[in-house]
């Protein structure tokens, strides 16, 4: 009995470890965007011509975009601040093209007292991701 009890605790032990060991304890490569942020690419952020995110300040951004376009009622703004960074997006009304929903947003980022503006175009395809297409 106390051998099957000994086998039992070290299969549970190993079975703890190996979560930390495939990434659950600080072993990830960085930040890593939602699974609906993903289908944005680099989001509309990154078409700012001037305005370079990296590491958590582009998840956060790109993250915000995501959860403008999918949960936000139009007109009402999604914040968002990484270190220097900070930003707004604001989706408009929720409108259908053919078989795809679309909603325009925009995006200002912020640094200090810099500012930068843009203006996009989303549609959700049939397999529900997000897709910037202006």
């Amino acid at each position: 009995m106390r051998n099957g009890f000994g086998v039992g605790v070290l299969l549970v032990c190993l079975s703890a470890l190996s979560g930390c060991l495939s990434g659950g304890l600080g072993g990830s490569d960085g930040p890593a965007l939602s699974d609906g942020a993903q289908s944005l690419g680099d989001g509309l952020v990154g078409q700012i011509k001037d305005v370079k995110l990296r590491g958590d300040a582009k998840v956060k951004a790109i993250d915000a975009e995501f959860q403008a376009l999918q949960f936000a009622p139009a007109g009402k703004e999604v914040d968002w601040s990484e270190g220097k960074w900070q930003g707004q997006v604001m989706p408009t009304q929720l409108y259908r093209i053919g078989s795809q929903d679309c909603r325009g947003f925009t995006h200002i980022v912020l640094e200090g007292a810099k500012s930068w503006k843009q203006v996009g175009t989303a549609c959700r395809g049939e397999d529900g991701a997000w897709k910037i297409v202006v």
